[in-house]
């Protein structure tokens, strides 16, 4: 994908096998990048206690001292006032399993890879995470879902904006809820990322607005465009203007 690969300042590696620390590692420094490894997850918690500020962490589903869910909440603990910081987890096809990874995404970590996968797709996947390649404005999106977003404070500049804002629009123009892994898809396609990035965006919104005291639990995707299409609605119904819908 075109143009030179950014230098990210901290990639911080858990991986518990040392043939695989060993070869991602390679994989990474010949492209350019200065990993830091981990086998142990306390030995990686207290790196980042001891070194805060922005990273990315790219964290194994199987850590060998902690149990996956303890990890996130001790990370999650650690990285709050870093809102710069990216977890990515890198599984296997069955673990964890599919009904599993939502969980996991709303428990601290932004995104996952399955397991093989090389340096450079990793690269990729960050790259991905902390790009904002968006516009102004994005054609077929109505003024006034951008308007009322803007006004709960999301950042205009963030590509999940867009996601969240396409994702009403998409619900305002079919007049009832999509389907969700639908929705997934359409945004995917629209965007050019995977329905999973498009889920890890989404949940990333959750979970800024619930900091922002918009949510009191982070909510999942389905209940972050529900509570935002009938917010919508509402605002609209009470101003007296439903030309919300695009015309044909």
């Amino acid at each position: 994908m075109g143009g030179p690969m950014r230098k990210w300042e901290r990639i911080l590696i858990l991986e518990p096998s040392q043939v695989l620390q060993r070869r991602l590692a390679a994989g990474l420094e010949q492209l350019g990048q200065t990993p830091v490894c981990f086998q142990r997850a306390s030995a990686l918690l207290r790196y980042l206690q001891r070194e805060p500020g922005p990273a990315v962490v790219v964290a194994d589903c199987f850590v060998p001292d902690m149990d996956l869910f303890s990890f996130l909440k001790r990370y999650t603990e650690l990285e709050g006032p870093h809102p710069e910081t990216r977890l990515i987890l890198t599984c296997t096809e069955t673990y964890p399993t599919p009904e599993l990874r939502p969980q996991i995404l709303s428990n601290g970590a932004d995104y996952y890879m399955i397991k093989p996968y090389t340096a450079q797709m990793l690269l990729e996947s960050i790259r991905h995470l902390y790009s904002s390649p968006v516009p102004a404005h994005i054609p077929g999106v109505h003024p006034a879902i951008v308007d009322f977003l803007r006004g709960l404070g999301l950042p205009l500049e963030h590509v999940s904006f867009w996601y969240i804002a396409s994702a009403i629009q998409l619900e305002m123009n079919a007049g009832v809820s999509v389907p969700l892994k639908s929705l997934y898809i359409e945004l995917g396609q629209m965007y050019g990322v995977s329905p999973q990035g498009v889920e890890s965006g989404l949940r990333r919104m959750g979970k800024m607005l619930t900091r922002m005291g918009v949510f009191e639990k982070a909510p999942s995707p389905k209940q972050l465009i529900a509570a935002l299409v009938s917010a919508f609605v509402r605002e609209r119904s009470e101003s007296r203007d439903d030309a919300y819908a695009l015309e044909p």
